[in-house]
């Protein structure tokens, strides 16, 4: 059994790895996102080949992966498209789901389209006053806290 304990010491190593390949290879990857990102992938194909580990271990990892992933869009993106934080986040909330329990609840798909189509709105209809304030108000929530 992959426990907690387990799971530390191998994202430990795996970060260490990641470090030196840094180093050498001139790798342009955060070494604690590459150390939990191969730590729930791997544990993710061990939970699918039937080995027992806790769901909560994996989901809190991959959850770990969501927020560092939110951080790189906020930094690589444009400000303009800082408006759909809230749609990737969920989306990505909900694959991780579908993973760890084996199945897509449809309900949960159409929420997902109803706010992505409702975000694509506030963006496309910037030239109104009214939808250009509320897409401000949007992309400043997470700066001016």
């Amino acid at each position: 059994m992959i426990d907690l304990t387990l799971s530390l010491i191998g994202i430990t190593i795996l970060f260490v790895i990641f470090i030196a390949l840094r180093s050498v290879f001139s790798l342009k990857v955060c070494a604690l996102c590459g150390a939990v990102s191969v730590a729930w992938l791997t544990l993710i194909v061990f939970f699918y080949a039937g080995d027992e580990i806790n769901p909560v271990l994996i989901g809190l990892l991959m959850g770990g992966s969501i927020v560092g992933g939110m951080y790189l869009l906020e930094q690589k993106l444009p400000a303009k498209y800082q408006l759909f934080k809230l749609p990737y986040f969920l989306t990505l909330v909900s694959v991780a789901y579908f993973i760890l329990t084996k199945k897509i609840i449809t309900e949960a798909v159409f929420v997902l389209l109803l706010v992505w189509f409702s975000f694509s709105l506030i963006y496309l209809g910037g030239r109104a006053e009214k939808l250009k304030f509320v897409g401000r108000k949007i992309i400043e929530c997470c700066k001016n806290w």
